[in-house]
């Protein structure tokens, strides 16, 4: 016979209920029918409820592995930016100066694994002070949000808002 399930049980419930109502069964037979009901759908909830516990275990389980990761990806990011930094100073300072105190006259050096030529070229602009910038090299930027939490309290008071609307959510609190 195939276990029940949470809502056979729930069916079977009403049944008797029913049957309790209309008066079809003798009420000794009817109340253990219920009793018998009752705590299967008792046994059942148990089961579920350890199912939960079990899932909320697993939750914290995979939130700790979570935090571990981002952990290890913060200090892989810290790393990575500084062998960025540790580039951008030989890329952009010791290089050109190695190049421009050794190389010939026209800004060749070379070594058995490079060549490199040093040349000049515009490099990036540089603010000093914003406020003296005219409007016209300044871009403005909006972005557009909906202010849901003010949306819902006004939604909550009875207000109509075209566009929204806020319904009602069964929920279960469990202690």
């Amino acid at each position: 016979m195939p276990k029940e399930t949470t809502r056979d049980l729930i069916n079977e419930f009403i049944d008797v209920e029913i049957d309790k109502e209309t008066g079809l069964n003798t009420s000794d037979d009817i109340d253990n029918k219920l009793l018998i009901v009752k705590g299967k759908i008792k046994k059942k909830t148990e089961g579920i409820d350890r199912f939960m516990v079990e899932l909320n275990r697993k939750e914290h389980l995979i939130d700790a592995e979570i935090e571990a990761i981002k952990d290890e990806m913060n200090r892989l990011k810290f790393r990575r930016k500084a062998v960025e930094s540790m580039k951008k100073y030989f890329n952009n300072e010791l290089i050109p100066m190695i190049v421009d105190q050794l190389g010939d006259e026209n800004g060749v050096y070379e070594t058995d694994t490079a060549r490199y030529k040093l040349f000049e070229t515009w490099g990036p602009v540089v603010v000093h002070n914003e406020s003296m910038i005219p409007d016209e090299y300044k871009v403005v930027k909006q972005t557009e949000m909906i202010n849901k939490v003010k949306a819902k309290e006004e939604l909550k008071s009875g207000k109509e808002i075209p566009g929204l609307a806020l319904t009602k959510v069964k929920r279960v609190r469990r202690s």
